[in-house]
């Protein structure tokens, strides 16, 4: 798994920006299920779920994604219902978009994507980590106030 297109740092409540998560799938089998989850992270801080919007592009359609909170990280699932299909060597690439709400806290962060699909363990199966991206690192910075600092 790759996560692309994360910058340096972003403004809180600033514009949208585009992001690309590639699933490679590099095993003789077919995955099936997989569930891929984008997760933010801040440090020293809980994020709310109103800190982040998040959207991914499925169909041809933007759609929300929902953010579940938990011990202070944000995740989201961005892939489709139902998860996606990756014949041996296929890869798959997913169009999401974020934006950080005005009132996101200040200061350094992480994201990365963790790919989820059903594995068999005892004789069971389960929803198992299948795959993980390095994390990214950013900041989120104030935004600059507009209309300050001009003359008419």
């Amino acid at each position: 798994m790759t996560l692309r297109g994360v910058r340096s740092a972003y403004a809180a409540g600033g514009r949208w920006s585009t992001l690309r998560l590639s699933l490679h799938n590099g095993a003789r089998t077919v995955c099936g299920q997989l569930e891929p989850v984008l997760v933010y992270g801040a440090r020293n801080r809980t994020l709310r779920p109103d800190a982040v919007r998040l959207e991914t592009r499925l169909d041809g359609h933007w759609r929300a994604v929902p953010l579940n909170a938990a011990l202070g990280e944000l995740a989201g699932a961005v892939g489709p219902a139902g998860g996606l299909r990756l014949r041996p060597g296929q890869t798959a690439t997913l169009t999401v978009r974020m934006r950080l709400a005005r009132g996101a806290p200040h200061g350094e962060w992480l994201s990365l994507a963790v790919a989820y699909g059903p594995t068999r363990h005892r004789g069971t199966t389960v929803t198992w980590p299948v795959g993980v991206t390095d994390p990214a690192y950013f900041r989120v910075v104030a935004a600059h106030a507009r209309g300050r600092g001009r003359t008419a």
